[in-house]
Formats: C-alpha cells, structure tokens, sequence
C-alpha cells in the first residue's frame, strides 16, 4: 500500500526562491515512487493473471510431443476451459488418435501440468 503524502507548509526561504524564480521547485516524491514490476506484479495478482496459462506454448509443442505423422494430419486449435479441441484432417487418424487418447492427455498433461488440461477432444474437419 502507498504511503499517504501529508504536504509540508512551505518555509519562508521556499515561498521567496519561488517569488524570485517565478515558480515553485517540483517537490522530491522518490520515496513514494515505486519500481515497475512491482506495480505490474500488484496489478496482475488483482486480476488473477500471476499464473495465466498461455495455449500458444501447447500449440507450439504439438508437435515435438506426438510423432511426426500425427502431427502432419492434426493440429491444435483451441484450449476451451482447459479441453484442448485437436483438429483431425482425415477420419481413419481421427480413430487412432481416439485410441491413443491416454497417452496423449498424459504428455499434455506432464508437459503443461494437469491443472492447465483436463481433457482431449478430436474433431474432424
């Protein structure tokens, strides 16, 4: 919390360099200042973004986390309350993808913790 600023009457020698210069010295408010990143990391644990999830990082590792063929005929597109949704270009992939569904919800999950994914979705299209 920021400390409250109480302004000081200004001294007899301050009121006349103010009348002599024809304007009053900036006060010295370092103290109240405060570095950046603690401003932002206040502001973000506020809004409840200290840990946001990013889906770009999942949508990247798609494909060093599943063998290359899977990864040619389908891809990651969107992370909907925590059910990553993966599109499947052909229908045969789709049924072995549904059988590999364990294991793939395994690596997303060792990989990007069980807390960010809970679930796999394949859709055709």
């Amino acid at each position: 919390m920021a400390k409250r600023r109480k302004r000081p009457a200004p001294s007899s020698k301050a009121r006349g360099l103010a009348q002599l210069r024809g304007y009053w010295e900036p006060e010295d408010l370092s103290e109240f200042q405060n570095p950046l990143s603690s401003v932002v990391e206040t502001a973000m644990k506020g809004l409840g973004l200290e840990d946001r999830f990013n889906e770009e990082q999942v949508f990247e590792a798609w494909s060093t986390l599943v063998n290359p063929f899977v990864a040619e005929h389908a891809r990651p597109i969107s992370l909907d309350r925590k059910v990553l949704i993966i599109q499947v270009l052909h229908s045969t992939i789709h049924y072995e993808l549904e059988r590999m569904k364990g294991q793939i919800l395994a690596k997303m999950q060792a990989e990007f913790g069980e807390k960010n994914i809970r679930d796999v979705k394949f859709r055709l299209g």
